[in-house]
């Protein structure tokens, strides 16, 4: 270690990360971010649709597939479009009764209370 108390390897000071860990550190007096409001119907739409496009693709190509012995891949296509459909369908009775909700949050509305 040389006189002004870095290594010879390091051209830091061992006193400088230390100070970078505390500047970098998670301070308390943060607030933390708000959520992030996402309807996720149509992430479930999205990903069935997918699964749509992959059932008629198989479909399409179904004497390959048996050939092959991938024949399951059409069984596994047409379990992501029912799963599919009834996610959506969960996905939209949440995202229904999530976003209701926060218009009658009483933290949100600005009517004066009565008191």
């Amino acid at each position: 270690m040389s006189t002004d108390g870095t290594s010879p390897s390091s051209p830091v000071p061992s006193s400088a990360s230390r100070d970078a860990f505390k500047r970098v550190k998670r301070s308390p007096e943060l607030p933390a971010p708000d959520a992030v409001q996402l309807r996720m119907t149509p992430i479930a739409a999205g990903g069935t649709l997918l699964w749509t496009i992959a059932l008629v693709s198989a479909q399409l190509f179904r004497d390959e597939l048996a050939d092959s012995g991938r024949e399951w891949w059409i069984a596994c296509a047409f379990s992501g479009v029912v799963l599919g459909i009834l996610g959506t369908a969960v996905m939209a009775v949440m995202d229904r009764r999530h976003f209701s909700r926060r218009g009658r949050d009483p933290r949100d509305s600005s009517e004066p209370s009565s008191s």
